[in-house]
């Protein structure tokens, strides 16, 4: 159960840069609007939320 991001294949590098994207990209642009503290701690938890999504659904997938 699980999912994570073998090394060994050429995808991986992508993958990991669209996880941080995921996480890091929304709340790059919630800090340069100058929003307070608690939209940016909502922010980083909408986003780590969405990265656990779809780690879940990636996981499940039936091939």
């Amino acid at each position: 159960m699980g999912w994570t991001v073998n090394f060994a294949r050429l995808s991986a590098i992508p993958v990991v840069l669209l996880s941080v994207a995921i996480v890091a990209v929304p709340l790059l642009i919630v800090k340069a609007k100058g929003a307070g503290s608690g939209i940016e701690l909502i922010t980083g938890a909408a986003s780590i939320t969405v990265l656990c999504l779809v780690c879940a659904y990636l996981s499940s997938r039936m091939e």
